[in-house]
């Protein structure tokens, strides 16, 4: 299944979604990001007219890896009140990122704090999604760390992502995605597939509009044949502001089919 990423500035969501699935998208990854799920009205209504069966991306804002148990504790209520939403739907994942914002986390003592947090969302996480029907999995980015693949969980690999921290690191991208693929493959669930400027360490372009190697991504996708792939396009130029349209959309939807 191929999809591509609805969020609160993409209302009114059933234009969007209608447009979207015109294109020929399959599903939709929505994200959750504040007023979600509080003021849900609009997007329950719209995921019911059009009886789509989700994904989830869960908000930004939760430091679910926190060693702080006021920040974490908070955060975990969050997560369950959106776990507990997407449950009321047919939902394919919810996918979420580990965040800490902790600089002494480098620290093995506050590493393990953090850690040991992490397991208590992963096991309040892992429940819920085993009741409801869904899958659980946590995606890279730039204070991803293997430590945080624990227990039934599974991954969501951010193509970009991991592109942009190899280059921030000085080091090859393509040799860093095979060597997560070959370790991680039978944890892969989801790629999140968007075109990166190396030069300017900007992600989520359009296919064929950065520089990633779109052979070797081939060649990735056909190694690890994700469940679900999604095109997580929000910009059509390394420029903040220069929004992707629906036309970048569809150019990357039909590239990455063919």
């Amino acid at each position: 299944m191929i999809g591509t990423t609805l969020w609160y500035g993409h209302r009114p969501f059933g234009e969007r979604i209608e447009k979207l699935l015109e294109i020929g998208f399959d599903y939709f990854e929505v994200a959750l990001d504040f007023p979600f799920p509080d003021e849900s009205e609009e997007l329950k209504s719209a995921i019911e007219d059009y009886d789509l069966k989700p994904a989830f991306h869960a908000p930004l804002d939760i430091l679910l890896a926190s060693p702080r148990e006021e920040i974490f504790k908070a955060s975990l209520k969050v997560l369950e009140k959106c776990l507990k939403f997407v449950g009321s739907f047919e939902t394919l994942y919810f996918n979420f990122h580990v965040f800490h914002f902790t600089p002494t986390f480098l620290f093995p003592d506050i590493r393990e704090k953090g850690i040991r947090m992490l397991e208590k969302a992963f096991d309040l996480a892992l429940k819920l999604g085993k009741d409801f029907g869904f899958e659980i999995c946590i995606e890279n980015d730039a204070f991803f760390t293997e430590d945080f693949i624990i227990g039934d969980v599974k991954l969501t690999l951010d193509l970009g992502h991991l592109a942009i921290e190899s280059r921030r690191w000085g080091r090859d991208y393509k040799s860093d995605l095979r060597n997560f693929c070959r370790v991680h493959k039978n944890k892969i669930l989801v790629v999140h597939v968007h075109d990166v400027s190396l030069s300017k360490m900007f992600d989520h372009l359009p296919l064929g509009r950065g520089e990633l190697d779109l052979s070797f991504v081939k060649g990735i996708l056909g190694e690890v044949k994700p469940k679900f792939s999604l095109i997580e396009v929000f910009w059509k130029s390394a420029k903040l502001g220069d929004f992707a349209t629906l036309v970048e959309l569809e150019e990357s939807l039909n590239l990455l089919r063919s």
